[in-house]
């Protein structure tokens, strides 16, 4: 059912895309942003009053060789805000804690004592790495707008509801965020890894070039993340993207998820670290840097894994780009980067395009590698920064709370506490903030 909307909404909306028109386009003039948005050069020159005072923008230089009086540039305040972005790897938990503008103030990562750890003893371990970042970098808490974390599995309205680093078995639903959150006395938003690695590249990545993109991000599984129209998908009940469990080879080897022959069963760190550790050892006991030692030794059992990996990938990209078309699909995670290169490399040629268009050409490759080695801790930090400032139509629509809406109470509260501005206090639809950050 479709509900009203108010002006209150609308000025909502606008108010986010004048911030990300600045965001994306670097200094830019008032006028050019009215061009830009479509809005008039009175609600633009409104709208970035409040902005300025928010201390989200900047007014810069005067642009110069034009009629009349010189404009005045606007371009973003990166130290207006701050998030932590915490990615749970396999076997390690890293952290960086960046500005509005994706700029790493501080990164740690943390090797973990164990494959799978409790979950309460993990609370503990990513507290002392947020305290450790705010140390580093000699950050004000209060300055802080929240803490976003990439996790391995299913993650729904911040619950964990199956922990895939246990093997993918269903664990009780563990409320991290909530967790996390009481514990740090600051707003947590969790999201998968392969999601939040999608949100960073968005961001700060191939997002500025691309408006339709899927992420495919390697961790002990394979998971993924789309990107539609330069919004994040998440489909029905968040679990969009879970490309791992896409078969690739019906009747294959079993998956945890109750099929045989998913792709992370060919192509991943558990597959990579099956082959490598044989009949002496368990896929998690393999390290990532073992997998770079291999491929300099072109050692026999890693490269038949890397050759049929590479086959199974080249069909499961030409799955995703029938069913989403998008501009490119980009790879990444704790894959290391020779063996990533190497993987790609030996995905070539791709399949054939089903959407070839050679008047038009294509802006960018096919496959494309990820532009960070840690694109999901960036893009967890991304999480609460872009549930208050990324624009997204939802923001119009009137919906019922959902299970989500206190958590993204918390966060629009923790905002309006750090920026003390109009721009954060209209009364937008909370749910929308996590469904659409």
């Amino acid at each position: 059912m479709f509900h009203g909307t108010n002006i209150e909404h609308a000025r909502t909306l606008n108010r986010r895309v004048v911030f990300e028109a600045v965001r994306r386009h670097g200094a830019i003039t008032r006028a050019d942003l009215a061009r830009l948005t479509g809005l008039t050069p009175q609600a633009v020159s409104n709208i970035s009053a409040e902005l300025r005072d928010a201390g989200l923008i900047r007014e810069g230089a005067r642009r110069q060789g034009l009629r009349g009086q010189p404009a005045v540039e606007l371009s973003l305040e990166p130290t207006g805000g701050y998030a932590v972005g915490l990615n749970l790897g396999h076997q390690f938990l890293s952290g960086v804690l960046v500005n509005l503008a994706g700029e790493v103030i501080a990164s740690d990562s943390l090797p973990l004592a164990a494959p799978v750890l409790p979950l309460d003893s993990l609370m503990g371990v990513m507290e002392s790495v947020v305290e450790g970042l705010l140390a580093q970098a000699r950050l004000p808490r209060d300055q802080l707008w929240g803490v976003g974390c990439g996790l391995p599995g299913l993650v729904r309205d911040g619950v964990l509801i199956v922990d895939t680093m246990s093997g993918g078995e269903d664990r009780p639903h563990y409320p991290l965020a909530q967790s996390l959150g009481t514990r740090l006395n600051l707003p947590v938003i969790a999201e998968n890894d392969a999601r939040a690695a999608a949100i960073g590249e968005r961001l700060y990545g191939i997002g500025r070039e691309a408006r339709h993109f899927f992420y495919l991000h390697f961790g002990f599984g394979i998971g993924g993340g789309m990107i539609v129209d330069g919004d994040h998908y998440r489909g029905g009940s968040g679990g969009a993207g879970e490309i791992g469990h896409m078969i690739v080879k019906p009747g294959g080897r079993p998956c945890s998820c109750g099929n045989r022959g998913c792709l992370e069963q060919y192509c991943s760190l558990f597959s990579a670290g099956e082959a490598v550790g044989g009949t002496e050892r368990s896929a998690d006991q393999v390290r990532p840097e073992e997998l770079s030692a291999c491929l300099a030794a072109n050692e026999p059992s890693f490269m038949t894994w890397l050759r049929e990996a590479a086959h199974h990938l080249r069909t499961a990209i030409h799955n995703i780009e029938v069913m989403f078309d998008p501009e490119t699909v980009v790879i990444g995670g704790s894959l290391p980067e020779d063996v990533l290169n190497r993987l790609v490399a030996l995905t070539q040629p791709l399949l054939p395009s089903v959407y070839p268009d050679p008047a038009r050409g294509r802006a960018l490759p096919r496959l494309t590698v990820a532009t960070a080695p840690d694109m999901p801790a960036l893009g967890a930090a991304a999480l609460p920064i872009s549930a208050m400032i990324q624009p997204s139509l939802g923001l119009l629509w009137k919906v019922p709370a959902g299970p989500g809406a206190a958590l993204a109470q918390a966060a629009l509260s923790q905002a309006q506490t750090v920026l003390g501005s109009p721009f954060v206090r209209s009364e937008v639809s909370v749910t929308n903030l996590t469904e659409n950050g």
